[in-house]
């Protein structure tokens, strides 16, 4: 089911836009925010109307998006076993028209919708590794995930994900072995 709940750890920053003669001016990010992300690497994302990425989730890194233009529909799901929020799935809606930036730890799968041509800036905590990048079914009905759409554009890899359960399976597999590590 979706709620208006984040799962635990997962947080919505304000962003405040100052406005002059010339134009405006918005902080994206201040390393004193809540968040507990030390970005190593940024990323600057456009979508096309009606794309969907995800829905992935990572054992190493941290994400913390804006969305710049358009509109993003950000879905998270907490697969964490130990979370206090573990099977709550959630969706909010990201709009520059009233900015706020999206921080999501390690555990918390996620997926964006971009109903509108859309810009996303985001960072990781970590460099980006493939082997760190888990995914399933956007439409998994174990996701408990009501996205209102129908047929949204894919990517290959995500149009080939396997199911929820698989992608959980092979993050606890994977932490595991990451905290071994350790």
């Amino acid at each position: 089911m979706t709620t208006e709940r984040l799962p635990d750890g997962c947080a919505l920053i304000p962003l405040t836009t100052h406005h002059d003669e010339r134009g405006s001016l918005t902080e994206i990010f201040r390393a004193e925010w809540p968040t507990c992300i030390r970005p190593v690497q940024w990323n600057f994302v456009r979508s096309r109307p009606n794309v969907l990425r995800g829905v992935h989730v990572h054992v190493e890194h941290d994400d913390y998006l804006v969305c710049l233009s358009g509109l993003m529909v950000l879905a998270l799901v907490d697969i964490r076993p130990d979370s206090a929020t573990h099977g709550l799935a959630a969706t909010v809606t990201l709009d520059p028209a009233a900015p706020r930036a999206a921080f999501i730890p390690t555990g918390v799968a996620h997926g964006f919708h971009f109903p509108v041509e859309s810009s996303l800036c985001y960072s990781v905590s970590h460099y980006w590794n493939p082997r760190d990048e888990l995914g399933c079914r956007w439409d998994d009905p174990a996701l408990g995930l009501d996205w209102r759409i129908d047929a949204p554009e894919l990517s290959e890899r995500d149009r080939a994900a396997g199911s929820f359960q698989v992608m959980v399976d092979a993050f606890l597999d994977l932490a595991d072995r990451h905290q071994a590590a350790r």
